[in-house]
């Protein structure tokens, strides 16, 4: 801690790392004592925009000092577990930035390391925060829906594909828009179901659209020599208890943008996030739309911020729980393996 508050430590000071930034600046009883990044220049901006003292090249020298108690991650995906790691081991809680890691091993190694080290880790999947998020799973678990048994998912964006190197690069993202918007609206809707363990996954990838040069990104251009990953990809994942879930995610798709999930209860089917339920009450449809009765506008990023600051106070339990990233990570691997191999995957 520093003069009683505690002390943060950011890793990554790009978009997103300065969205962090601005969460953590509304906490009374947080500093930001210092950032990270490889680049100087993004330093030296971001040092001087937020007023922060320390700023290095170097995470690791961020990272060995004492006084910081939680490190964020907002690095590029492939630098996640690396980061992780160093963190745990030097006694930091940890939160960091979707996906937690880009492959099911790595994320089992930092899960030992935050055990072993007795400290809190965390994704920051934030559409667990949002609030129509928070509203469904309370109706779902005061039962409202029944089960759910079938839920269709899709994070499919028309022509919006991020342009930059780290999401276009295998070996800096990982995976493309599976791994990038995928593992949210996978995240959320795992979440819903009440997180089953997993039988089996299909999958299919495929790159039609990103090394086209008649094709234009609202984003920008994209270097399409570097284009290495999927720019669409699908996949079904069987549940053991005998439920099931299919996946649909797109960067430049030739129908419309998609941000939505279909889910199917034995009480009533929903369409997330709008909240529109559907069921039957005495032979007749029963269709309605959940609204908040008081409304909330802060951002979802910045409500995780606090959530793991309470759990890092209180010693509570948080609510993305690293268990519960490793399965959402074994899903995308799988359909990953099941697309190299045009083969089903069994755990």
């Amino acid at each position: 801690m520093k003069n009683g508050k505690y002390a943060v430590g950011v890793v990554g000071a790009g978009g997103i790392g300065q969205y962090h930034i601005e969460g953590w600046k509304k906490i009374p009883d947080v500093v930001i004592y210092g950032i990270a990044d490889s680049s100087k220049e993004t330093l030296d901006k971001v040092k001087l925009k937020y007023d922060i003292s320390f700023a290095t090249t170097d995470y690791k020298k961020l990272i060995g000092i004492e006084e910081i108690d939680i490190i964020d991650i907002c690095t590029p995906n492939a630098f996640h577990y690396p980061v992780a790691i160093a963190a745990l081991k030097n006694k930091k809680h940890v939160i960091c930035e979707k996906p937690l890691a880009t492959n099911s091993a790595h994320i089992e190694k930092m899960i030992q390391a935050a055990r072993e080290n007795k400290r809190k880790l965390m994704a920051a999947q934030n559409q667990r925060f949002t609030l129509a998020g928070q509203a469904t799973k309370r109706v779902i678990d005061n039962g409202f829906l029944g089960e759910i048994y079938f839920a269709q998912c899709y994070a499919v964006r028309r022509r919006e594909l991020p342009p930059r190197e780290t999401f276009i690069r295998h070996a800096l993202s990982g995976g493309g828009p599976m791994f990038d918007i995928g593992v949210h609206i996978l995240d959320i809707v795992y979440w819903f179901m009440g997180c089953p363990k997993i039988h089996s996954v299909k999958g299919v990838t495929f790159n039609k659209l990103a090394g086209r040069e008649d094709i234009t990104g609202s984003w920008g251009e994209w270097d399409r020599k570097k284009f290495d990953v999927e720019d669409f990809a699908a996949g079904f994942v069987l549940f053991k208890d005998g439920r099931a879930l299919q996946l649909t995610c797109s960067f430049l798709s030739n129908l419309p943008s998609n941000w939505s999930s279909n889910l199917y209860g034995t009480k009533a089917g929903m369409i997330w996030p709008e909240m529109k339920m559907f069921s039957e009450i005495s032979g007749l449809h029963n269709d309605s739309i959940l609204s908040p009765i008081v409304p909330d506008d802060e951002p979802s990023h910045h409500k995780e911020l606090k959530h793991f600051l309470d759990c890092v106070r209180d010693n509570r339990d948080v609510l993305v729980k690293p268990e519960e990233s490793l399965e959402v990570i074994k899903i995308l691997e799988g359909m990953y393996i099941s697309a190299e191999k045009k083969k089903e995957v069994i755990y």
